[in-house]
């Protein structure tokens, strides 16, 4: 299935002293993995889980993307290829030379909004909305959501969540939540689209994702759409605090400019030990899933 691993960041540029390891990964889907990525959306589950844990092994320190290489718009450097064995990699990882001057890059892509949430917000993200708040194109407010039972809300919403997900599905929590919250400030949630779907009408000035499973759709639904906001449930679970993110448009030029493509990564810190551990992981016998090949 994995197909390439790609590095990016302050460690591809030589840094002596990184925090972690920022790793592309490319990959290959079929239907078994289809399959597995519906339903795991379904449940407000993170699908990449089980790629995290087999490269990782549930060790921090790694920031991992996935199919991310041909939408970057900065090179990234190869460290693995389908086909390659160990020592080609590890002769790879020996050519980033180590550069005193590299250092690491700015924690730029940080705002006070995205402490403590910060590993469930793709850094590429985070560097696309800095910008845009930094260049005045949209304002950012950190909430936390109250659970909203079905009995609380009104019955054009009730009917949507129902049709969409079961009462025991994360994806409803998070859903009856926002719903609730535009509720209470006498916004009619039939005028509101929720996680990709209009609940009744087809125009909707309020939007809301969950886990940015839509984030690309952001720019146009703030701007060509005349979209008022849009709340991101930052990471849709059953118990857990629901913390969101309130996106407010205040300028549509410089809002299509930040966050109408992929921005590029000025990401920092690697850990050049995780990449040794997971080479080795993945090339034990019987454990090829990463599809390491040997002695070639």
């Amino acid at each position: 299935m994995v197909t390439g691993l790609y590095v990016f960041g302050s460690f591809a540029r030589g840094a002596l002293a990184p925090h972690d390891l920022d790793i592309d990964v490319e990959f290959e889907g079929d239907e078994q993995w289809t399959s597995h990525f519906v339903t795991a959306l379904s449940y407000g589950r993170d699908p990449h889980s089980p790629i995290r844990r087999m490269l990782t092994g549930g060790k921090r320190g790694c920031q991992l993307t996935f199919n991310f290489r041909k939408q970057a718009d900065f090179d990234l450097t190869t460290l693995w290829q389908k086909g390659d064995s160990l020592a080609v990699a590890l002769a790879r990882l020996d050519a980033i030379g180590a550069d005193p001057t590299a250092g690491r890059a700015p924690r730029d892509s940080m705002l006070p909004e995205f402490e403590g949430i910060d590993a469930w917000v793709p850094r590429p993200y985070r560097e696309a909305l800095v910008a845009a708040v930094n260049g005045g194109a949209i304002s950012i407010e950190r909430m936390q959501l109250t659970d909203q039972p079905r009995s609380a809300i009104s019955s054009v919403a009730a009917e949507h969540l129902a049709d969409r997900w079961k009462q025991s599905s994360p994806l409803y929590r998070a859903g009856a939540a926002v719903v609730g919250y535009w509720e209470r400030r006498g916004i009619d949630p039939g005028r509101c689209h929720l996680h990709g779907v209009d609940i009744r009408d087809e125009e909707t000035p309020w939007f809301a994702g969950f886990g940015w499973r839509y984030f690309r759709s952001m720019p146009a639904c703030l701007t060509d759409v005349g979209g008022l906001e849009w709340i991101e449930v930052v990471r849709p679970t059953l118990t857990r605090p629901l913390d969101c993110l309130r996106i407010v448009p205040l300028d549509a030029y410089n809002l299509r400019r930040a966050l109408g493509t992929e921005p590029r990564a000025k990401v920092n810190d690697r850990r050049v030990g995780l990449v040794l551990s997971n080479v080795a992981h993945a090339s034990r016998p019987g454990r090829n899933r990463a599809g390491w090949q040997h002695g070639k």
